[in-house]
């Protein structure tokens, strides 16, 4: 699975999680001119916001995804730690693999993190300690960045997990496990997983009634199932 997006990083710290279903190849994208469609606003509440907005800065035609995280008067909930983008199942505002989050533990396989002003991925076949790299050192702000994340979901060590930043190879590891849950059958997690894109700022400690802003455009979320090897050429921004 792979998830591209061009970015501008204006926050202090956030996480964009990606999942993915591993068993149907499907391509869910915008550009965000004048809506969200086919993605929907999701974990926030007011005043923080995931809105297609129009203003200065545009990356590509004429909309951008602006994610807006405001910090004061945090109430202690998931959704007033940040504000996400998730893809509901049609004709509903639920999505039957979302509802599981929270559950037993913290549901995330794999993050893409900002932290201080690293660059961090992190990636899990389980419940417990991820592993983490910092994969740029010191992150441009107030500019747009290309992001593509690939990877695998195994349990027999036969998956992957990837990054490009700005069109270089950042990170790579191949044959490992990625990924977990209880329906696997023939290396297939048969129950689903998600994807969402935004802020999770899980740092609460250091929420000092700030704001945290980060910008979005040509977001696509790509599972390369059904025969293909990789789908990175659908969605590379280059």
């Amino acid at each position: 699975m792979l998830l591209k997006a061009s970015v501008i990083f204006s926050a202090l710290a956030l996480t964009i999680a990606f999942e993915g279903e591993s068993d149907t190849p499907t391509l869910i994208a915008s550009g965000f001119e004048g809506s969200l469609s086919p993605f929907s606003e999701c974990n926030h509440k007011s005043p923080s916001y995931s809105h297609a907005t129009s203003e200065s800065p545009i990356q590509a035609g004429s909309g951008k995804l602006t994610v807006y995280f405001d910090e004061r008067n945090y109430d202690g909930t998931r959704d007033d730690k940040g504000a996400e983008i998730c893809h509901f199942d049609s004709g509903t505002t639920t999505n039957s693999i979302l509802t599981k989050e929270g559950y037993q533990c913290s549901s995330w396989c794999g993050t893409l993190a900002i932290t201080g002003n690293q660059l961090v991925v992190n990636h899990r076949s389980s419940c417990g300690t991820p592993t983490q790299q910092v994969v740029v050192s010191s992150i441009a702000r107030d500019t747009w960045h290309s992001v593509i994340v690939r990877f695998k979901v195994s349990t027999a060590e036969k998956g992957a997990y990837e990054v490009w930043y700005n069109g270089s190879n950042v990170y790579s590891s191949k044959n490992i496990k990625v990924g977990f849950g209880d329906s696997w059958s023939d290396d297939t997690l048969t129950s689903g997983f998600y994807f969402k894109n935004g802020q999770y700022a899980s740092d609460t400690e250091n929420y000092n009634d700030g704001t945290r802003t980060l910008y979005f455009d040509n977001v696509s979320w790509y599972d390369v199932s059904g025969g293909q090897t990789d789908g990175r050429s659908i969605v590379d921004p280059a």
